[in-house]
């Protein structure tokens, strides 16, 4: 149920048609997009995370935990250069 304080978003659905290399329809796909550039920080959202590691190397590391019986913590990086 909607309250007064809910900043409802515009949105709108977008079409795909995938096609073989022949031009032959392969599959329809669709996606639901949100109007994000409407919220406001603190009303509608507090936080935003951004994932910047590929899961080929989440996989790894998991894939190693396991075979030499390590264990794993989390961890946040707040600001990192390379």
């Amino acid at each position: 149920e909607r309250e007064v304080t809910m900043n409802v978003l515009s949105s709108t659905w977008a079409f795909k048609a995938k096609r073989y290399p022949d031009g032959l329809i392969k599959k329809f796909k669709a996606r639901f997009c949100a109007r994000g550039d409407q919220q406001i920080e603190g009303v509608d959202y507090f936080e935003t995370y951004a994932p910047v590691v590929m899961w080929v190397t989440i996989r790894l590391m998991l894939i190693l935990e396991c075979l030499l019986g390590l264990v794993s913590k989390q961890g946040d990086v707040t600001c990192a250069f390379l």
